[in-house]
């Protein structure tokens, strides 16, 4: 038998099996990786103590450098979910919750920008004082605190509470029974098991890149007043789509929602560059919709990212968490135009109306709308909510305990249920995504489906709308 399997799963990313100690390392972890290693077939259904669910890696090895290429080489938080939620492993009643907790294995500077960023991107805001900054009232911080927590299961845990740091030098390291790894240079790693031992390589090859799991068609998109482009309708497990994001054109401007990975190349394969954008509106930080904004960066022509103040809070310290760098410096990279929520914020002739929503870590709803001749034309961008069925389970009747008032929950409700003549929903499941059911009698124009990793049912496209990349819907054809 072969004590130690390694294959490559794309340039610069190696895996690495060691079935005797069942250790499973993803070595090297650009955005995305986990949809290369399902087309790999290396995240396995399998079977214990009566539960099937998905294999797959419990330890990274980071790349030694951050950016290869111009591109992001350490972005490891969706395969961090991955083994926390999909392999459960920090479910007390899985199976996995008993075995040792995953490894982060790299240069220590790494390693520790990578746990902060994964908290980051798990929680967002964590406390008061943190909401306080962003000048938000009493009720609106507590009421979001103790929902947050409810999905938290009543504690904001830190990444290293949850995983293992390995640093290394150029010292051999024991990683878990018998199994060793030691870098031999920059970015080369030998994994060493009883006699075996097996290299591994992260460095790109010059001018070569991380590239997406998917493949996108050239899409010439029409020259209308007000229109919406559907530029992804995945999510961050789907290796056939990009994630969900959209571009709205008005009056001679593009806006770009969410900046998900490979976000160059879905622009570019919808006729755009980054220097025609005119701002990026962000719903939330997760890296399906935050992972491209390092791809963004211009110091000498910094975009402007749309938000309300907490989600410019998240996107500042995660980005500063990943980059290694002070809250200071983001503030160089990109410009902030605060939005105030639940009220229309005027923009280059637009408006948009910001709703927050229930989700794990802070998330806003965008409704935009336009006049036309007659009347506004709206279009509302439902990214990341919550099944209202979920929603229900977390209300308590007490404000000292976790979870949502039922004021709340009516509030929630009453934002899913806004008529409007194009709305995009996420509809990837309970308990942190949406539900289709849950548009049943929507009233709006066109309900477009989006955030699955699997095929839309027949029941879900009796309620919905199914689009393809570079689908346009166009709201004002011109300007009235």
């Amino acid at each position: 038998m072969v004590s130690i399997i390694k294959r490559k799963v794309l340039e610069g990313v190696y895996w690495i099996n060691i079935p005797d100690v069942d250790l499973r390392i993803l070595c090297g972890c650009p955005a995305d990786s986990i949809k290369h290693l399902t087309t790999k077939g290396l995240l396995p259904i399998v079977s214990e103590d009566g539960l099937e669910f998905e294999s797959g890696p419990n330890a990274i090895l980071l790349s030694d450098d951050l950016v290869q290429n111009g591109s992001l080489a350490n972005a490891s938080e969706f395969v961090a979910y991955h083994m926390f939620y999909t392999q459960g492993m920090i479910i007390p009643v899985h199976p996995n919750f008993k075995k040792p907790k995953p490894l982060m294995i790299g240069k220590k500077g790494q390693v520790d920008a990578q746990m902060e960023y994964i908290y980051r991107g798990n929680y967002g805001l964590t406390s008061e004082k943190e909401f306080i900054a962003c000048g938000e009232t009493d009720s609106f911080i507590k009421e979001n605190i103790a929902m947050k927590l409810r999905f938290a299961q009543d504690n904001f845990l830190h990444t290293r509470d949850l995983v293992d740091a390995v640093y290394l030098d150029r010292k051999k390291v024991e990683l878990r029974q018998g199994v060793f790894v030691r870098r031999i240079k920059h970015n080369v790693f030998t994994f060493y098991y009883q006699n075996k031992s097996v290299q591994v390589d992260l460095n790109l090859g010059k001018y070569r890149h991380y590239q997406p799991s998917f493949l996108l068609p050239q899409i010439t998109i029409p020259n209308d007043y007000f229109s919406v482009i559907h530029t992804g309708e995945g999510d961050g497990w789907n290796p056939n789509k990009p994630s969900l994001s959209s571009v709205i054109q008005f009056d001679g401007h593009f806006f770009l929602i969410d900046a998900g990975p490979h976000i160059i190349k879905i622009l570019k394969a919808v006729g755009l560059s980054p220097d025609q954008l005119s701002g990026i509106f962000m719903t939330h930080v997760h890296d399906d919709h935050f992972a491209g904004l390092f791809d963004l960066i211009d110091e000498k022509n910094p975009l402007t990212i749309f938000s309300t103040p907490v989600i410019r809070s998240t996107v500042v310290k995660k980005l500063a968490a990943l980059l290694s760098v002070t809250e200071k410096k983001i503030n160089s990279y990109f410009k902030f135009s605060d939005l105030k929520r639940n009220v229309w914020n005027k923009q280059s002739g637009m408006e948009i109306k910001p709703l927050p929503t229930a989700h794990p870590v802070d998330t806003t709803l965008f409704i935009f709308r336009a006049k036309g001749k007659k009347r506004y034309y709206s279009y509302g961008h439902y990214s990341d909510i919550v099944a209202l069925s979920w929603l229900k389970t977390m209300i308590v009747d007490k404000k000292s305990k976790i979870g949502v008032s039922k004021k709340y929950f009516e509030s929630v409700k009453a934002d899913l249920e806004i008529v409007l003549d194009l709305k995009k929903v996420d509809v990837g499941g309970p308990t942190i995504h949406g539900d289709a059911e849950d548009f049943v009698n929507d009233k709006s124009g066109k309900l477009v489906l989006g955030h699955t990793h699997t095929p839309f049912t027949e029941r879900q496209l009796a309620i919905g709308n199914e689009v393809t990349f570079g689908h346009v819907d166009t709201l004002i054809q011109k300007k009235p």
